[in-house]
């Protein structure tokens, strides 16, 4: 943690460097925003680095600046904590972002979903979490949005609160704003967008093989030029993919058929040839529903593993991505119902209930490994 302490004193012009500006970023680069710090810690670091520059009287010092700092333990020795105050009080003054430990109790919800559809999408999630009886309605009815709530289990037994919502329609706009919403008025942990899309031809996908956006790519998004007569688009997309640990964890999945087998088997109705599988890539979205097999053809120039297209995941990757701190974490579970050109809707019902039935289950079996001891501004 010592680069943390140079780097905040580097920040800030010598003429600037208080005594108490020293004190506190002493005290956060020892993590003072999450445990208790002793006098003699704050000095070692700051004599290490200032030598006799440093402030004369420190424990003088750090019972003046009750506004910053509080003491933690009475002691002896008494112990300090950096107040989220003196943490603002540092980006305030120093001009970083100084990103802090994040825990579960910053959040007031675990699991947050994000659905297009009520049919067949949300239903599908509806039956995945225990069935209509398991949800209550929640929330403030001056919203647009219908959220309901339940609890998920997890196999080491927490209890997960769950609260999902569906969006008024397909599309973009929709599902940033139902996403958004959700986010400011439930604040999970992670936001999951479960669904159906339209898969890439690549990698022998079948009906019902789930595809995890990492990144999702705003395809539409680029200019459109004039070149010669020839109308050409210039794509400009900000990606925007997964949380590293998340990513690691779910590509065990890509190479385990179990899971999917044990899906097939809770299915009543016709069921594809071949096994199911997870695939893990580019998920494009836009607004628009493809019949056009050279408009894919387009997409995969730019994105070379594309593993399909749909409507609404990089809204909700977008929204968790630019909400307020802490942010929530992000997937998506999106099915695959068909093959852009080649329409049909036989298998969007089994598309729905794979993309739910395996959301489920990662995230019943998989919660504890997603959340390694918190680190400092780790999402």
């Amino acid at each position: 943690m010592d680069s943390n302490f140079s780097t905040i004193l580097s920040a800030a012009k010598p003429r600037d460097r208080t005594d108490q500006y020293v004190i506190l970023a002493a005290l956060f680069s020892l993590g003072g925003d999450t445990r208790s710090v002793t006098v003699r810690e704050i000095n070692d670091r700051i004599r290490l680095h200032l030598g006799a520059k440093g402030p004369a009287n420190v424990p003088g010092s750090l019972r003046k600046y009750t506004a910053y700092v509080e003491p933690a333990e009475r002691g002896p020795p008494i112990r300090w904590r950096l107040k989220p105050e003196g943490v603002g009080r540092l980006r305030a003054q120093s001009g970083l972002p100084l990103p802090v430990a994040i825990s579960a109790q910053d959040f007031d919800s675990d699991i947050g979903i994000v659905c297009a559809l009520e049919q067949p999408e949300f239903v599908a999630v509806r039956e995945a979490f225990g069935g209509a009886s398991a949800w209550n309605e929640v929330g403030d009815a001056r919203y647009a949005h219908v959220y309901r709530e339940t609890v998920l289990k997890t196999e080491s037994g927490k209890a997960l609160r769950v609260v999902a919502t569906a969006s008024t329609s397909m599309g973009l706009t929709a599902a940033a704003i139902a996403a958004t919403q959700l986010i400011m008025q439930f604040r999970p942990r992670l936001v999951v967008m479960i669904g159906i899309a339209a898969g890439t031809r690549s990698g022998g996908k079948q009906f019902g093989d789930v595809l995890v956006a990492d990144p999702s790519v705003d395809y539409n998004s680029g200019k459109v030029v004039d070149s010669d007569g020839i109308r050409e688009f210039l794509p400009d997309p900000y990606p925007i993919g997964l949380n590293a640990r998340l990513r690691s964890v779910l590509q065990r999945y890509a190479s385990n058929p179990a899971v999917f087998q044990r899906i097939r088997e809770r299915w009543n109705g016709t069921l594809p040839v071949a096994p199911n599988r997870l695939h893990i890539g580019p998920l494009g979205a836009a607004d628009q529903v493809i019949d056009d097999a050279s408009r894919v053809l387009e997409i995969t120039k730019n994105w070379r593993k594309l593993v399909g297209v749909e409507m609404e995941t990089y809204a909700v990757y977008r929204a968790c991505h630019e909400s307020p701190d802490p942010k929530p974490r992000m997937a998506s579970f999106k099915a695959v119902c068909d093959f852009a050109a080649e329409k049909t809707d036989s298998w969007q019902l089994y598309a729905a209930f794979t993309a739910a039935q395996f959301a489920t289950d990662f995230l019943r079996s998989e919660w504890d490994a997603l959340w390694p001891n918190p680190q400092r501004g780790e999402r």
